[in-house]
């Protein structure tokens, strides 16, 4: 009996040994792996840090074939750091080769970005080694990646369903565009914000609300939509109404609010009387001063200012042409938008425009390609964001369609520009690039833009750095840099109330 039992019992303990020896030995593969792991890992850091040029080129190489997915952070660690042109140049020339890989991650992303921008600057990396197309598909100039890693997260991609029979079509991988997650945030802050009858006003109002702030929004138009996208309202009169101020100081104590946005630029030479009682009411406010914000509404005065700065702007007559070459563009002096602009080709047509538009300047027709730049100035007068971008289509003198973009000229223009007015605050600045590359400058709006949207969605976050000057807190310029080649197409939406 006693033999037979332990016959039958035989099997199942084998089968336990067995089993125990193939989990020790995947055990010890996994070990093996991640000793193999590391030791790699640790040989393509120790190479990249190499003090011989030619290690470390080799372990740029060496990186590629591992594949991006996996040393993309560690090249991009490098490339920071690195000062050797070769290097430099085989970092470009391994990413170019490694296209075919999948945008995985904001790394693999980031670092592609950089290889373009160092691409651009130095074409000759072009006409050597390899030649693989360097990053084709990605638009424009690029920086060079940010300092802050937290921005990777910016990068995050997903699958885009298109149409088979939409236009141009290109499925595969896209870029969601956005703001890093922020570890510095404010904490929740009531925000009075006026003018939310425009679109200015309207994406001032969800960037404040998306960023978990509470906000009160003010205008003098009770269907303004922007009223009903924030946490409160209250309708206030017009800023040229006498009851203005003590409308606002009603508002603003009554709610609680902890610091002013202010979206409309002829809302400022009445704010700007009443920042000391803003204040007694603890309600922060960083507005430019009077001079500057008249300098810039009236286009007259603007003109004639840059030019004796030596800022580019188109040649100016004051109702009159003379002196001004044609084809002609009449404005107001004191005009917004594009609100009663004329375009005039011949002497008649100027002669009617004259006398049709109020209070009539006459400016030089530009050429080339028109575009806007978003701009914010610090309260210690430093320009610390730029945003240019295309002005592909308008309507009533809000960009419809826009294309964000990198130029050194247009941000020296806008410093330029920004510096001879005294702005500070947000602004944004309107001009045309020609064929020879040359910036001309025709308007300064002391405001946030219209196309603010397309700034925000380009990791430029221009509106919460600007908060964070109001209440006196130190503005990031990490989070303040826009990733050229996004795009921006608009469309109708619709608010509801009763």
């Amino acid at each position: 009996m006693s033999i037979a039992a332990s016959s039958a019992g035989a099997p199942p303990l084998i089968l336990a040994v067995a089993l125990l020896i193939g989990i020790a030995a995947l055990m010890v593969a996994a070990c093996w792996r991640f000793v193999r792991l590391w030791r790699i890992r640790h040989g393509l850091a120790a190479g990249l840090s190499d003090p011989d040029p030619a290690v470390r080129g080799v372990a740029v190489a060496q990186a590629g074939e591992m594949g991006l997915t996996s040393t993309a952070p560690a090249l991009l660690r490098a490339v920071r750091s690195e000062t050797d042109a070769s290097v430099l140049a085989s970092v470009v020339r391994t990413v170019a080769s490694r296209q075919w890989e999948p945008a995985s991650t904001g790394a693999v992303v980031e670092l592609r970005l950089w290889a373009r921008a160092h691409a651009e600057k130095h074409p000759e990396i072009r006409r050597t080694g390899s030649s693989a197309p360097l990053l084709a598909g990605v638009a424009g100039a690029v920086p060079p990646p940010s300092l802050d890693p937290g921005r990777a997260n910016e990068f995050r991609t997903r699958q885009d369903h298109v149409p088979d029979d939409a236009p141009d079509a290109q499925p595969g991988p896209a870029v969601t565009y956005g703001p890093p997650e922020d570890s510095d945030a404010l904490a929740p802050t009531r925000v009075l914000v006026t003018g939310v009858g425009g679109p200015a006003g309207v994406a001032v109002v969800q960037a404040l609300r998306s960023r978990g702030h509470y906000v009160i929004a003010v205008d003098a138009d009770l269907s303004a939509a922007g009223l009903y996208l924030a946490d409160e309202y209250h309708v206030v009169p017009r800023a040229d109404d006498p009851h203005y101020l003590a409308a606002m100081l009603r508002v603003g104590t009554v709610t609680d609010a902890q610091a002013l946005f202010a979206t409309v630029a002829e809302e400022y030479r009445a704010l700007s009387g009443a920042v000391e009682f803003l204040t007694e009411a603890g309600i922060r406010t960083l507005l430019p001063t009077l001079r500057s914000v008249e300098l810039c509404i009236d286009k007259w005065a603007f003109s004639e200012h840059l030019r004796g700065e030596a800022v580019p702007v188109p040649a100016t007559g004051l109702g009159t042409a003379d002196g001004v070459p044609g084809p002609w563009v009449v404005k107001p002096r004191f005009g917004r938008g594009s609100r009663d602009v004329v375009l005039a080709r011949t002497r008649t047509q100027l002669a009617a425009a004259l006398r049709h538009v109020p209070e009539p300047i006459v400016q030089s027709q530009l050429t080339g390609r028109e575009f806007t730049c978003d701009a914010l100035v610090d309260r210690s007068g430093a320009l610390v964001a730029t945003a240019p971008r295309w002005r592909t289509e308008t309507r009533g003198g809000i960009s419809t369609k826009g294309t964000t973009f990198d130029n050194s000229f247009v941000t020296e223009a806008a410093s330029l520009a920004l510096k001879a007015v005294g702005l500070v605050g947000p602004a944004n600045l309107q001009g045309f690039i020609d064929d020879e590359g040359a910036v001309t400058l025709h308007e300064i709006n002391p405001r946030v833009s219209g196309g603010l949207p397309l700034t925000l969605a380009a990791g430029c976050d221009l509106v919460g750095e600007h908060l964070r000057d109001i209440l006196g807190m130190a503005v990031r310029p990490e989070r303040l840099v826009a990733r050229p080649g996004v795009s921006m197409t608009r469309y109708f939406c619709e608010v509801f109330r009763g």
